[in-house]
């Protein structure tokens, strides 16, 4: 008699795993879904609005809400509503905003956080940036500042991370592409762009990865089931050099 146990092991061990990619793929969809109205909501009341800044607790992940900023052309900052003193008055549900960043933030791993950095100022608050209403068109202009003819870009995910491997301008005409920046070394050191800037890039990378309408149109995956290399193609924007 066969024993079929060890087959059935390791085909309920595959279906496990599929099941667990699945569910961080949703996820992370509605943690990126809830950060969109989030912003949806600030930009209407305050279309000015490119931040905020907030407390999170370590203990129970609440998000305590302090003000919203705007950066102003010069990288001037000017304070739109402070939170703790006008929150009575605000156009918008503060109250229900807090909530809604609470569970958008509630994991350790929640892909929001690529939404967020440190506050430099000494209050040791957090920064979250507002997402653009157009990822792909900003992530042109962050690429173009640096690589004017860029037309795609190579990128890798690397565990919830990613990280941008080459800059390509593409020939729609001669179905080519040539290789402006890169390949970035394996080794991780170096970088194509400024640190800030890889920042920003990586992270709305990893934001319309999260959202599968987006994924579908910007994204496409190059490479066998376990290579985690895509494509991305970036739109014409205003700001392409000739």
């Amino acid at each position: 008699m066969t024993n079929t146990a060890p087959i059935r092991t390791t085909t309920a061990l595959r279906h496990r795993k599929l099941a667990v990619d699945a569910f961080n793929e949703a996820q992370a969809h509605y943690e990126i879904a809830v950060l969109d109205h989030v912003a949806a909501l600030v930009a209407e009341a305050y279309p000015e609005t490119t931040h905020l800044t907030f407390d999170h607790s370590a203990h129970d992940r609440r998000i305590e809400l302090h003000a919203l900023w705007t950066t102003r052309h010069d990288g001037t900052e000017e304070q739109l509503l402070d939170v703790r003193q006008d929150g009575a008055t605000a156009a918008l549900d503060l109250d229900e905003l807090a909530d809604d960043l609470s569970d958008a933030l509630a994991g350790l791993h929640s892909a929001a956080w690529s939404t967020v950095r440190p506050d430099p100022r000494p209050d040791r608050r957090w920064v979250l940036d507002l997402p653009p209403a157009d990822r792909a068109e900003r992530l042109a202009e962050l690429v173009r500042a640096h690589h004017p003819k860029a037309g795609l870009v190579t990128v890798e995910f690397v565990g919830r991370g990613c990280r941008v491997l080459n800059v390509d301008r593409a020939d729609v005409t001669k179905l080519s592409i040539d290789v402006i920046a890169g390949p970035r070394p394996a080794s991780g050191e170096g970088s194509l762009f400024p640190q800030e800037t890889e920042r920003q890039i990586s992270a709305l990378v990893l934001q319309i990865h999260a959202l599968p309408h987006l994924r579908a149109q910007h994204l496409v995956r190059v490479g066998g089931p376990a290579t985690h290399t895509a494509l991305l193609l970036l739109p014409q924007t205003n700001t392409h050099g000739e």
